[in-house]
């Protein structure tokens, strides 16, 4: 980036009305990233604001669902004065192949990130076959 240009900031996209989830304020939908390795794919998705006891990392059949709540309590004392930064909840979900070993995923959060490991499975993971003497 030159010194002239200036960092785009991306707009929050509200969770889409398929996604719909009760309760008060706007929800969003975070920016996520999905990483391979050979053992493990891994989602970091972006939810500033949100503390780890205020996230749900839920398995429901084949889907992941997050849901990352802010509370709104910690601005009720203060004056919005100018905002790019739109408070709000977070919804998310992805659908997960044979391929994940769901009994070992993890989930860390730390400063406004979420940090999920899905382990492979051990049929996908990539192996070295031994080739014998014939």
């Amino acid at each position: 980036m030159s010194n002239t240009e200036h960092p785009v900031v991306k707009k929050k996209k509200l969770a889409p009305d398929r996604c719909i989830v009760t309760g008060k304020g706007d929800w969003y939908y975070p920016l996520s990233d999905i990483y391979e390795t050979p053992d493990n794919f891994t989602v970091v998705i972006d939810m500033p604001g949100v503390g780890a006891n205020n996230i749900t990392v839920d398995m429901q059949s084949n889907e992941l669902i997050v849901n990352g709540e802010i509370s709104q309590e910690a601005y009720t004392d203060e004056k919005l004065l100018y905002s790019e930064y739109n408070i709000g909840h977070y919804h998310r979900h992805f659908i997960l192949s044979d391929a994940i070993n769901r009994d070992k995923i993890e989930a860390k959060m730390s400063d406004g990130i979420l940090t999920i490991i899905l382990p492979k499975a051990e049929h996908v993971k990539p192996r070295k076959i031994q080739v014998k003497e014939a």
